[in-house]
């Protein structure tokens, strides 16, 4: 480490946080300080921008597909797919999309906005 870094490190030093070792009580009041950063969609931005399709038995699908739920797919069924092309349950991915606009599969953006 140059001197120049050791000084940043040094200034920043107290910046970092150990959530590891803190108690509850600490962790709530860091919460609050902090606030809550939505990384979610809004419901109606959710619904317009899903796509949705029909399950099909016939229609092959991997058990990580359902990943959020752990339930198998029914005949007829509304899917939501992603523009990942990963497809869930649609009232589980939209519940899913309101909390993090993420794949709960490959961890890429769920919907184009």
């Amino acid at each position: 480490m140059t001197l120049d870094e050791s000084v940043y490190h040094n200034m920043h030093q107290d910046m970092h946080l150990d959530v590891d070792t803190m108690s509850y009580e600490e962790l709530l009041a860091l919460e609050e300080q902090i606030g809550n950063v939505s990384v979610g969609l809004a419901e109606d931005t959710m619904q317009k921008n899903l796509n949705q399709r029909k399950y099909l038995s016939s229609t092959p699908c991997k058990a990580e597909s359902y990943c959020i739920c752990k339930e198998d797919y029914a005949d007829g069924e509304d899917l939501g797919v992603l523009t990942c092309w990963h497809d869930f349950h649609a009232s589980c991915v939209g519940k899913w999309l309101v909390q993090q606009n993420v794949s709960p599969l490959c961890k890429k953006t769920a919907l184009s906005t």
